[in-house]
């Protein structure tokens, strides 16, 4: 058990089938279960290996198929190996036992029964030190797949504490990936940190993913050019030997993006795009059409996005929606963009949708339904975004062509968008304006 927790599977393997040779009895059998949840360790690659250690068990003592942990073992295998979850189910043992709920977690986990699999592992489980940290693992591996980001990532460090060596590493990898996706940029450093205090130096595969989950986290936390750093770094290490993937050069595009250089960064989209595959291909036509969107290039940045939306598993359907819609409007075609914007809504983009509604009915010079649909934006954008203050400036901007019909409302939305418009921007002097002319009206309303 202490060299299977080291990770020293040669020693382990060794004392355990020279256990099976010569003892006998009760030793034989636990070395037999022992050998074959070794085995499982390997996933797939560990399949045959555990069936032979557990018909070793089965011909030590027949009454082993009795045994919680020989169930669960078994059960587990059978969903590795891809057994309908209807079959596996019934071969899944009710002990409460730790190393049997393990197993039955990691069956569940294999049958894709996800919320079973995570509360088989809610509790506290007492479990031998080399699966301790696959427990935890596990937990990790599965918060992930449920869209948990956070919590993954919580789970990935707690099992990087327990675990030992390049386990411990690695662990800590999946923990900065998983904060990464949470928007957790602090905790992702810190994670990629004590993962460097490990070792004395990286395989040059897993530095490229400590780059490039690096410069993911300093692009979280508004570091373009230290993320361009160290997404260079990674594709310098890709260059020297490292599987090239698509990651880098889409780091580095989104950082070019911030540092307000969209055409830098349509060339490193393009060649992520080269690179991609499956449904990443969506999430970087996406990021080159925005780019392109930026860049003023709008006949390419329509190309793009349409190839996008085309991808109806894609992550982010409503702002890839959403922002061609935005394309469309500033291509004039009207139809076309309220079309868009439309879908940009039943997919959940509500902010950006609604603007482009809003633009649309306010060409149309409809201001009633302009004002509106500006104020459902500004309700479902976050506070201060881009979305929120262009929502903001145009509800104002149609309430006050309206002949200023609820000057409390005006003068509420302006006093809290002022703050957040430099002085020098024309709007300001605007909105100051307006702002004064639906005090005075108040003021009269009030006489009256």
């Amino acid at each position: 058990m202490e060299a299977l927790h080291q990770g020293d599977y040669d020693t382990a393997f060794e004392l355990l089938l020279r256990t099976l040779t010569f003892a006998q009895g009760a030793t034989a059998r636990e070395a037999a279960l022992l050998l074959a949840e070794a085995y499982t360790l390997y996933g797939e690659g560990g399949l045959e290996g555990a069936y032979k250690a557990l018909e070793e068990s089965l011909a030590i003592d027949p009454e082993i198929a009795q045994d919680p942990l020989y169930q669960a073992l078994y059960a587990e295998l059978k969903a590795l190996e891809g057994a309908p979850e209807a079959d596996v189910r019934p071969l899944i043992p009710k002990s409460q036992e730790p190393r049997v709920r393990y197993h039955r977690a990691q069956a569940l986990f294999y049958s894709g029964e996800l919320e079973e699999a995570l509360e088989a592992l809610h509790e506290p489980l007492e479990l031998p030190p080399y699966l301790a940290w696959r427990a935890w693992n596990l937990r990790g591996k599965i918060l992930e797949q449920l869209g948990k980001s956070l919590e993954a990532a919580q789970a990935y460090a707690q099992g990087a504490q327990r675990a030992v060596g390049m386990e411990r590493y690695w662990g800590l990898l999946d923990a900065a990936a998983m904060y990464v996706e949470a928007g957790a940029g602090e905790e992702a450093l810190r994670a990629l940190e004590d993962a460097q205090a490990l070792i004395e130096s990286e395989d040059p595969e897993d530095a490229a993913t400590h780059f490039y989950l690096q410069a993911r986290a300093h692009l979280l936390l508004g570091n373009p050019r230290l993320a361009m750093d160290a997404a260079q770094q990674a594709l310098a290490l890709e260059a020297e030997g490292a599987q090239p993937t698509h990651g880098p050069l889409l780091v580095q595009g989104q950082a070019l993006l911030q540092l307000g250089q969209p055409r830098e960064a349509i060339a490193s989209f393009q060649e992520a795009l080269r690179r991609a595959e499956g449904s990443d291909r969506s999430y970087v036509l996406h990021e080159l059409g925005v780019a392109a969107l930026e860049a003023g290039e709008l006949p390419q940045a329509a190309t793009y996005l349409r190839q996008a939306v085309q991808d109806p598993e894609y992550e982010y359907l409503g702002s890839a929606w959403g922002d061609l819609a935005e394309v469309l409007y500033r291509l004039s075609r009207p139809e076309e963009a309220q079309n868009a914007a439309e879908e940009a809504i039943q997919k959940g983009e509500l902010h950006g949708g609604y603007l482009i509604l809003g633009h649309l009915a306010y060409d149309r010079m409809h201001l009633d339904e302009a004002a509106e649909f500006y104020r459902k934006a500004a309700e479902a954008a976050p506070m201060g975004s881009p979305d929120w203050i262009a929502a903001e400036e145009m509800s104002i901007e149609a309430l006050a062509s309206l002949g200023y019909p609820n000057p409390p409302e005006i003068v509420q939305r302006i006093e809290a968008l002022l703050p957040m418009i430099p002085p020098n921007d024309e709007w300001y002097r605007s909105l100051t304006s307006y702002l004064e002319k639906a005090r005075s009206l108040i003021g009269k309303r009030s006489l009256n």
